[in-house]
């Protein structure tokens, strides 16, 4: 990516960049052309100060101790129950 292509990203293009920082170490030319974009494009900050609010609300329900990836004995036996009356159909 040359400078004149960091001056020109598409929003996609940021989004890529995006997501790709939060998996491998961008290079300087792509940390730039994210940076400059982020400058004027007040749509991509938001989006993504939002995205990166969900991904923490995410992670910390997933880790949390409040919720059970089980369903509890009852639950499952009427599922069971359902889906033994379809398969007779």
């Amino acid at each position: 990516m040359n400078l004149f292509q960091a001056f020109k990203m598409s929003c996609r293009d940021a989004t890529y960049l995006h997501g790709k920082e939060k998996e491998v170490k961008l290079s300087f030319s792509e940390s730039l052309g994210l940076k400059i974009h982020l400058l004027y494009c007040n749509l991509c900050r938001l989006f993504f100060t939002q995205l990166d609010e969900l991904e923490k609300h995410a992670h910390h329900y997933s880790h949390s101790d409040k919720t059970s990836s089980t369903l509890d004995a009852t639950a499952k036996e009427k599922m069971q129950h359902a889906l033994d009356e379809e398969m007779k159909k």
